[in-house]
């Protein structure tokens, strides 16, 4: 990506989110657990790929991403009547997998951390041997 799509795919996340919060009525797309994590617009401004996190079960994801998907138009719409660009791409939704990933692995880390406090912690109390 060069800066113009990356300029470009920040603009279309904020408004893409403001939508989201503001404008849609879809029980399926829960704008308290759903947002966008990046978009990634193509070069010549035909698509954007719009990364979705969402909170909860897989099923509530897979329902919410395809509500997303059958409103794509709609928010397509309601996007560009806020942003000045010459041609408005097509929207993708998808759930952003790197997102989980980066969670798994603060977890991890998180567990690992607490692994090493728990056995500094056993040493402080065990008895000094002389």
């Amino acid at each position: 990506m060069n800066r113009r799509t990356e300029r470009i795919g920040k603009l279309l996340q904020h408004e893409i989110g403001k939508v989201l919060i503001e404008k849609l009525a879809d029980p399926r797309i829960d704008a308290a657990r759903t947002s966008i994590t990046r978009v990634k617009v193509q070069e010549d401004l035909l698509a954007a790929k719009v990364y979705v996190s969402i909170i909860g079960t897989e099923a509530q994801q897979r329902r919410c991403i395809e509500a997303l998907e059958r409103a794509a138009g709609r928010i397509r719409i309601l996007v560009r009547d806020q942003v000045r660009i010459r041609h408005m791409p097509a929207l993708v939704f998808v759930a952003d997998q790197q997102f989980k990933e980066t969670l798994k692995t603060w977890d991890l880390i998180r567990q690992a951390m607490d692994e090493i406090h728990d056995r500094e912690d056993q040493q402080d109390d065990s008895p000094e041997q002389i």
